[in-house]
């Protein structure tokens, strides 16, 4: 139990440092985070969050079942404290949801490249914005660049709707 404790202490303070690079949101900030449990394996560097999972950063949430946080050794410390490294990737699986102000994203996983600056959706994908809903296999979202990429299922094609805005000045 006190390592569980140690653990996730230690996995707060790395999230909360301003140097993590982890960014969910555009505008970056601390990272707080809630789960039924967690689990650290210290060899592997890897911190893995199960039940419930809700990870929020200022204007952006990811939620999902599972979320697994994999961290460098770029701290250039030999020790084996959570805090020498930072995020690189967070693999979310089950149920995963991606809300932030205009937009919001659901699909069966999601692989968030701290590098890339990139979240990856696959299976049974839904993209909403407003009252426009597009489908797909799998979406990517540059969170920087605001970029969003849809691809189909295999053959298939992207499915989607989308609600123009009626303009006050041509009567309708």
């Amino acid at each position: 139990m006190r390592t569980l404790v140690l653990a996730s202490a230690t996995a707060l303070a790395m999230l909360a440092a301003p140097d993590a690079h982890a960014q969910l949101s555009e505008g970056g900030g601390p990272v707080s985070y809630s789960a039924d449990n967690l689990e650290y394996f210290d060899g592997e560097r890897r911190l893995v969050l199960t039940g419930d999972v809700d990870i929020v950063q200022n204007d952006a949430r990811l939620r999902a079942d599972r979320i697994t946080m994999f961290f460098s050794r770029s701290g250039g410390g030999q020790g084996s404290d959570l805090a020498s490294g930072d995020i690189e990737r967070m693999v979310a699986e089950g149920e995963v949801y991606y809300v932030r102000p205009a937009q919001s994203a659901r699909g069966n996983r999601a692989v968030y490249e701290v590098a890339q600056d990139a979240v990856t959706f696959s299976g049974n994908v839904v993209v909403a914005s407003e009252e426009n809903v597009i489908r797909g296999e799998e979406l990517v979202l540059q969170i920087g660049s605001r970029r969003t990429t849809i691809r189909p299922q295999g053959d298939g094609r992207v499915r989607g709707v989308f609600v123009p805005r009626r303009n006050p000045n041509s009567g309708q």
